[in-house]
């Protein structure tokens, strides 16, 4: 797994006004990172990624992808 030391956990940030929550896999028996996005307190998308910066790179095109479709 490649893990960026540098990047703290739990992740959060902001892109394009859509939160972006990245943390551990809750999961104790399965490794990866569990990432999510939200707008207004409402969860738009989820997933599950093997690394943080895949996690945070999925994140940011779920949001673009959301973007996309809403013009």
């Amino acid at each position: 797994m490649d893990n960026d030391s540098s990047t703290s956990l739990p992740f959060e940030d902001e892109y394009k006004g859509y939160e972006i929550y990245v943390e551990p896999n809750p999961d104790k028996y399965s490794e990866g990172f569990s990432w999510s996005i939200s707008k207004n307190d409402e969860c738009l998308d989820s997933g599950l990624e093997f690394d943080i910066k895949m996690a945070i790179d999925a994140a940011h095109n779920a949001i673009n992808v959301l973007e996309n479709a809403s013009h």
